[in-house]
């Protein structure tokens, strides 16, 4: 069966975008924090919940909207169509992808770290283990993904712009595909910790393969960008 132009030229490089956003760490480095401090308490179970869930939804409406606006921004430009922009998304593409390969965690005496600062890193952590609250934990979410817009900004204009070759009802599907992937590792802690199963088993493998989760994102990242240079800047 022929593969139509628009799976190979829209569908499947925002698939992959979201992908890539979705095996970045800190949203589940801090939703782990957020269950690792109220799993020791049975009775937590039903506030441990709450929280996952209020976690969630601030993570998945800042990417949702950091998708709207980037379609707004985008649309108003009248970028979709134009070469040049998408020469320099694949020059953004390759730029980011070799900072997550390079920079994304650093190994030093303290173990293996994100990139963040550690002042930042100490506050987000010293936050998510001491909330109580659902609406701090929706901020959480939102502050987790604010926090990585350095690396996830580029696959969010990528998404945004291919969601602008799409009409109508297959446009807002595009978004709401880009946003559930994006939020699949953390709908799995979510059901690890609903059925009661130890979250340790997710953050060993985690743990385990973190470097190749650090460079499969990197080298997607740029792959993407060729890939989509192929097809809107050389029209392959």
């Amino acid at each position: 069966m022929e593969v139509s132009i628009a799976t190979l030229q829209i569908w499947l490089p925002l698939v992959i975008a979201a992908l890539v956003q979705a095996s970045f760490g800190l949203g589940v480095s801090m939703l782990t924090l957020l269950s690792g401090h109220l799993l020791s308490d049975e009775r937590s179970a039903a506030r441990l919940h709450k929280l996952t869930v209020s976690y969630i939804l601030g993570f998945g409406l800042a990417v949702f909207t950091s998708m709207i606006a980037s379609l707004y921004i985008l649309s108003f430009f009248d970028f979709t169509s134009s070469k040049e922009f998408w020469l320099i998304l694949t020059g953004a593409a390759v730029g980011v992808g070799l900072a997550v390969i390079l920079f994304y965690y650093r190994w030093d005496k303290h173990g293996t770290q994100l990139w963040l600062s550690r002042r930042t890193a100490a506050y987000l952590q010293t936050r998510t283990k001491a909330t109580r609250s659902s609406f701090e934990a929706f901020a959480l979410g939102i502050a987790a993904m604010v926090a990585e817009l350095l690396f996830v900004a580029t696959p969010i204009v990528m998404a945004a712009n291919l969601a602008l070759e799409l009409n109508g009802v297959a446009q807002i599907l595009s978004i709401v595909v880009y946003v559930l992937i994006t939020l699949v590792p953390l709908i799995i802690l979510f059901f690890f910790n609903h059925r009661g199963k130890r979250i340790s088993t997710f953050i060993k493998w985690r743990e385990k393969h973190k470097k190749f989760l650090q460079v499969m994102a990197g080298g997607i990242l740029i792959m993407l960008g060729f890939y989509l240079l192929t097809y809107k800047v050389l029209g392959g």
